[in-house]
């Protein structure tokens, strides 16, 4: 599953130019984003964590727990990303099965490469 082919018309694409701030460690949440094109870089204390890439996701965590941001998120390249509010996350968990089980599959991943980085 393509996760921007759920996204049918997105009425609020977001243009962000490279070296952009998309959100900072301790502000509040609101929505997630998918990455529609170009590439995003994730920090926690500073350190480079994952960059995303075109068709994938960031900033789930904090949405679906309603706490604030744990990392930075930093335009690495000019980007275009589909925001997801909380009412539109959850929506689309309830009609669309395969979108939850692709945002567990994106956590999943971060959590084992998170493991592999710790061990060394």
């Amino acid at each position: 599953m393509k996760l921007p082919d759920i996204f049918a018309s997105p009425a609020n694409v977001r243009s962000v130019l490279q070296g952009a701030h998309i959100f900072n460690a301790g502000d509040e949440s609101g929505e997630m984003f998918v990455v529609q094109s170009g590439e995003v870089d994730i920090l926690i204390n500073g350190v480079l964590v994952e960059t995303v890439f075109p068709e994938g996701f960031f900033g789930e965590i904090s949405l679906i727990e309603e706490s604030v941001r744990t990392a930075d998120a930093i335009a690495r390249t000019q980007c275009k990303l589909l925001p997801v509010n909380r009412h539109h996350f959850l929506s689309l968990v309830d009609e669309v099965p395969q979108f939850a089980l692709h945002v567990m599959k994106g956590m999943a991943d971060r959590l084992r490469n998170a493991d592999r980085r710790a061990k060394g």
